[in-house]
């Protein structure tokens, strides 16, 4: 034992030579290369831990301590306990086991600050021991399990008697681990910068040197905070000191340090020009090897008040670095510490809020079990934003509810508080949602109000001023008495505060202003303010816009006030005029500061300010005077619109329905809905159909087609041309491996999505993968002239000029505007007709025509139904001048146009749908991405096409209605007789065999049932059977069993889910409501046939409302008899063809005219079959 004693000392005294001049490899090296037993030896194991916590290396200093599997006696015991305890909260964010672990030991060895004995032997292990063991606790209480403020004067208390003896015992290389410990914990400044400066004076020689040099940067480190010109030339000097001496001993990191310390006192830069900086200093850490300062360099490299779009290919570089090096080094709490900053970072960024929901998603609910309380309530509050960013309120209070359950859980006041804020703030934004005045709005605000009261007198007894006063804001601004919350307010925000810290205060003051109607007070404030600020260097763009805006909106207010005045004289109404042209210059300013922020609500709502103050600046001008400024805003549209495609195309389509129902709840916001009607009427203004109906397709389905074109298959001919062309097949598998990454949990989605965005550009670059972009719709090119269509259109006997599409924009400014028809052709000429018919109009007809008693004849059944559906011909007023019989129309309606038949209306005295082909999609862009699915496509390949087939299901389980049951089986057995293929009835139609019968069918015809569930689209549903036969005689007579036994139900949220073949697969629901679908603002589809076409339909026939059974009984007979037809006539042709349209349109002709019984003559009958998706198939 003896003889390796002088190998541990000597092994000892060397890690610390690599610790201290930062030579990290070598050290390494040296470490394994040391023999077993010396390495393994307690002391070297000390030594070899604490060079790769230095490093940051946490997984191999965790490593080397779980190496020592032994008890270890005695004092270097409790050392090793200490530092793994403290590698674990790194390592594995065991914050609570190394808390523990130090209260065991401190208790052993009298550790604590007020039980630290004097004439106890200080070794060189005690000192180590209350080094890690104050360590532990000071990390412990800033994570929020102690006291922050009692545990660091404790440990300050502590330190300072052991650091007076090993000071006075000459031990000068202890001291300074403990005086770097203890000045950081100080604080007052002056007082640290007193005892490093005394200590420095004890660093003489050239033993010193390093610690001199550190010991100098800590110095200069604190002297930069100060505003005198003489301590910052001082700290100017002992950074060049430390300077000189790093280079003397050719110190590894130690001048990399310093530039790190002067570019972050440095505020002559920007921070985008700071962010570079800093990561060439992150490179230049990790090239010797120093983990932990690279990290924590890169993590906080992004500023919020950078223009991440100007350096976005180094934003994605840097945080790719810093997600593997966080890997490589094997850190949770870093991991953690990363995740909040990049989603901090990307959620006040617009086009990343998805990711940013993705990744905390994923990660709050998969906390490590010992996460820190302050980092689990942070992650709460930060989603709890994120998804209020979204308009999911519920959502964001339930979230901050938890965040501030755990916060109580957490020691510290503050975090509490600000975790509560934010639960009243989130009640506040549900009270927004609801009516205004409405009883539960006046709740909601009440309980808000209520609950942020109570936390604010909270705030004053614990004096956290800033809590108090940021509650305060709000009660005063939707509690009935304001003035005693401003006056609390501005004990801790003054009237002679700087301007950037009363902005919050002004926008208060101006709110309660405006709705005085002291709307010139409030200009003279908003002024004033904005004035100010001028005055001040380095505002962000984000609070000069609010400024600007805010002074906007009160100058408008003014100008309106004017205007309406009845005695208004011609200096007022002249002053006014010029008050609005600037109110108009400033507001366009604030919109260009507003797009820098990245923020798509505010960019979005100033928009449409600024358009509500050109329409109105457009009455003081000549008509012939107009268009320019027209056209001039129309690029502000076109700027803005990007903005909101990013965000929502940030909701990447890897969640299925749940991505779906986030994109949905993007693009129907108000605001969102409002910015296309903008643009549409902009456009029409300006004279330009074809640009007003690109504005009108961009706004409608947006979502609905993000998620189709999401899980789009490539066409084989492109798929072949992209796998023979090396570098376009490497991208898209990358692009792949990242789709792929994206999917798993615990993702950071801020770096995988940001590395997918780079990499996307780079593929757009590339001609084959740029068309593949195109065919995806991430291009937003609306464009159908593709190979496929023209296909698709030789293979059923079209051309291209019989294509038209046929779209209708429903103003929503107010009830007398009136409803516009657009149809356009595929080489893009467009035509627009104001028709003489409003929304009210539609509305007024769609609830006498759908809403009648249970019990009674459905207008459209009676003997007037036909003559009360033609009140709505007005809809197609324009069809005959712009299109010709024989024409393929589709038809994407809008709002309320999506409850009445269109295909039904009449067109020169004769029903659209026998004048033309008729199909329905929610957007071109949705029938573009069917389009695609039909491969390979009629006419491309010449090979034979092999079918999985047919598939026929009946079901049809009411006891009481035994007959019609009886009629239904009997009709579908006589199906396969004119198409061919297989049966399933009854209580053989179970949900696992509809399923499994999905994935090998090409066609599925269903009968039955389906549920339309108003309060929840996605709980409609196909019914469908348990199994149980409710017809057998021993069921039948049991009196107990429940009317709904035999019963099953296949939700839309699991269609959504559906396993379809690759190619066309139809579907033909007769079944009452089929085609219902909940059209939420932005024309968002979602029922079961969105849900079809989602889970990879080409084409789906449904019915529009409930139908008689024995009606559609009769429409499938002779509606398959057509397609048999078709079939064998192509077939003659060698065509596998059919235009289900065509037969449609057969068979509901037939219908109308009584042929197929005189009772299905009234709309009620042969109206509602609509067929969505494709117009043809491939049989």
């Amino acid at each position: 034992m003896n003889n390796i004693k002088p190998l541990v000392e000597s092994a000892k005294a060397t890690i610390r030579g690599h610790r201290s001049r930062g030579t990290f490899e070598e050290g390494h090296h040296f470490n394994t290369a040391l023999p077993k037993e010396t390495r393994f030896s307690t002391a070297v194991t000390i030594e070899i831990a604490q060079l790769y916590l230095v490093q940051g290396l946490y997984t191999l200093a965790a490593k080397t301590c779980d190496d020592q599997k032994r008890p270890i006696p005695g004092e270097e015991g409790a050392v090793l306990e200490l530092l793994q305890a403290f590698i674990g909260i790194g390592r594995y964010s065991k914050l609570r086991t190394a808390l523990k672990t130090a209260q065991r030991i401190g208790d052993a060895w009298h550790l604590h600050a007020h039980d630290q004995q004097i004439d106890v032997p200080l070794t060189e292990y005690r000192v180590l021991m209350v080094h890690w063991y104050w360590k532990i606790y000071v990390v412990a209480a800033e994570q929020g399990l102690l006291d922050e403020k009692q545990t660091k004067a404790a440990a300050v208390s502590s330190l300072g008697p052991v650091l007076q003896r090993v000071v006075s015992e000459g031990r000068l290389r202890e001291a300074r681990f403990l005086i770097y410990s203890k000045a950081h914990l100080l604080d007052d400044i002056s007082q640290a910068v007193d005892e490093l400066s005394t200590f420095l004076t004890l660093l003489t020689g050239p033993a010193w040197t390093i610690e001199r040099a550190f010991t100098l940067i800590d110095l200069g480190t604190l002297q930069l905070n100060s505003e005198s010109d003489a301590v910052l030339a001082q700290a100017a000097e002992n950074l060049r000191l430390a300077s000189d001496l790093f280079r003397k001993v050719g110190h590894a990191f130690g001048n990399i340090d310093i530039d790190l310390v002067r570019l972050s006192a440095n505020r002559a830069i920007s921070a985008g020009e700071r962010f570079l900086a800093k990561t060439k200093i992150a490179d230049r850490y990790f090239a010797v090897s120093h983990y932990q300062n690279g990290i924590r360099c890169l993590a906080f490299a992004i500023s919020p008040d950078m223009i991440v779009d100007t350096y976005y290919e180094d934003v994605v570089r840097s945080l790719e670095l810093l997600d593997r090096k966080i890997n490589e080094c094997g850190s949770e709490i870093l991991k953690q510490v990363s995740l909040l900053h990049s989603v901090c970072q990307a959620s006040l960024k617009a086009p990343e809020y998805g990711f940013a929901l993705e990744s905390l998603k994923s990660y709050f609910g998969n906390v490590p079990e010992e996460i820190s309380p302050k980092y689990h309530s942070y992650m709460g509050v930060v989603l709890g934003l994120v998804y209020s960013k979204f308009g999911e309120h519920e959502k964001a209070l339930e979230v901050a509810n938890q965040a501030l359950e755990i916060a109580m859980s957490n020691v510290s006041y503050i975090d509490q508080s600000d975790a509560a804020t934010q639960v009243g703030v989130h009640i506040l934004g549900l009270a927004r949602e609801q009516p205004e005045g409405s009883e539960k709005s006046v709740g909601l605000i009440s309980s808000a109000v209520g609950f942020l009261k109570e936390w604010a007198n909270k705030d004053a007894e614990h004096e956290y001023g800033e809590g108090e006063a940021q509650k305060c804001l709000f009660i005063a601004e939707w509690d009935s008495n304001a003035q005693p919350w401003i006056e609390r307010i501005k004990k801790h925000i003054p009237d002679s505060a700087d301007p950037l810290t009363r902005i919050p205060v002004v926008d208060l003051e101006l709110r309660l202003l405006m709705r005085q109607g002291r709307f010139a007070d409030g200009l003279a404030l908003s002024t004033q303010l904005m004035e100010q600020l001028q005055q001040v260097t380095d505002v962000a763009p984000f609070k000069k816009a609010q400024t600007l805006l805010s002074a906007c909106i009160q100058a408008y207010a003014c100008v309106q006030s004017t205007f309406r005045g009845d005695q208004a004289t011609p200096e007022n109404t002249q002053s006014a005029v010029k008050l609005l042209w600037a109110a108009l210059r400033h507001s366009y300013s604030a919109l260009q500061l507003y797009r820098q922020a990245h923020g798509v609500e505010l960019v979005v709502d100033c928009t449409i300010f600024v358009w509500e103050i050109l329409c109105m600046a457009l009455l003081t001008m000549e008509e012939n005077a107009r268009h320019g400024l027209l056209a001039a805003f129309m690029e502000e549209m076109v700027q803005t619109e990007k903005l909101c495609d990013s965000m929502r195309q940030s909701v990447f389509a890897v969640g299925g329905l749940q991505s779906l129902m986030h994109k949905r709840f993007l693009v129907s916001k108000k605001a969102s809905v409002k910015l296309y009607s903008v643009a549409v009427d902009l456009a029409l203004r300006l004279n330009d159909p074809g640009n007003a109906w690109l504005w009108l397709q961009r706004g409608k389905a947006r979502a609905f087609a993000d998620s189709l074109g999401a899980n789009h298959i490539i066409p084989q001919r492109l798929l072949d041309r992209i796998s023979s062309d090396h570098d376009a097949y490497e991208l898209l598998r990358e692009e792949q491996n990242i789709l792929d990454l994206l999917q798993e949990p615990n993702v950071n989605h801020v770096v995988a999505a940001r590395r997918l965005a780079s990499l996307r550009k780079s593929m757009e670059n590339h001609p084959l993968l740029a068309e593949a972009a195109r065919l995806r719709g991430q291009l937003s090119n609306l464009d159908l002239g593709t190979e496929e269509l023209k296909a698709a259109l030789q293979a059923t006997g079209l051309t291209t000029d019989q294509v038209k599409l046929v779209d209708w924009y429903v103003p929503t400014q107010g009830a007398s505007s009136t409803i516009h028809l657009f149809i356009r052709q595929l080489d893009g000429t467009t035509h627009s007709k104001q028709l003489p018919i409003g929304v009210d109009q539609v509305k007024d007809w769609t609830a006498k025509t759908f809403a009648y008693p249970d019990m009674a004849t459905p207008p459209l059944a009676r003997k007037t139904g036909n003559q009360h559906l033609k009140k709505m011909n007005v809809l197609v007023e324009g069809l005959s001048e712009f299109t010709t019989e024989g024409d393929l129309l589709i038809l994407s309606p809008s709002g309320p146009l999506n409850s009445v038949p269109l295909h039904a209306l009449d067109v020169d005295n004769v029903p659209l749908f026998e004048r033309n082909l008729v199909v329905y999609a929610s957007s071109v862009a949705t029938l573009g991405q069917c389009l695609l699915r039909m491969s390979p496509t009629p006419g491309v390949d010449d090979k034979p096409q092999q079918h999985p087939g047919t598939k026929y299901f009946a079901l049809y389980e009411e006891p009481d209605r035994l007959a019609e049951r009886s009629q239904i089986f009997e009709h579908i057995k006589s199906l396969p007789l004119s198409v061919p293929g297989t049966i399933a009835l009854g209580p053989q139609v179970t949900k696992p065999h509809f399923l499994q019968e999905c994935k090998t069918a090409n066609w599925i015809h269903y009968h039955g049932h389906a549920r339309h569930n108003q309060d929840d689209i996605l709980k409609s549903s196909l019914v469908l059977s348990d199994g149980t036969d409710i017809f057998d005689d021993s069921i039948r007579n049991n009196d107990t069993v429940d009317v709904n036994e035999g019963i099953d139900e296949l939700l839309v949220s699991e269609l959504f889910e559906v396993m379809l073949p690759r190619g066309g697969v139809h579907f033909t629901i007769i079944a009452c409501d089929s085609g219902t679908q909940d059209i939420a603002p932005g024309d968002e589809p979602l029922g079961i046939i969105p849900a079809l076409l989602y889970a990879g339909a080409t084409s789906v026939l449904g019915c529009q409302w409930p139908i008689d059974s024995r009606a559609g009984r009769a429409f499938s007979e002779t509606f398959y008899r057509e397609i048999a037809a078709m079939q064998a006539k192509a077939a003659l042709q060698k065509s596998s063809v059919v235009n289900l349209a065509a037969a449609l349109s057969s068979t509901v002709g037939r219908m109308r005219r009584g042929e197929l019984g005189a009772d299905f003559k009234q709309a009620y009958y042969w109206a509602p079959f609509v067929l969505h998706g494709l117009w043809y198939f491939c049989k």
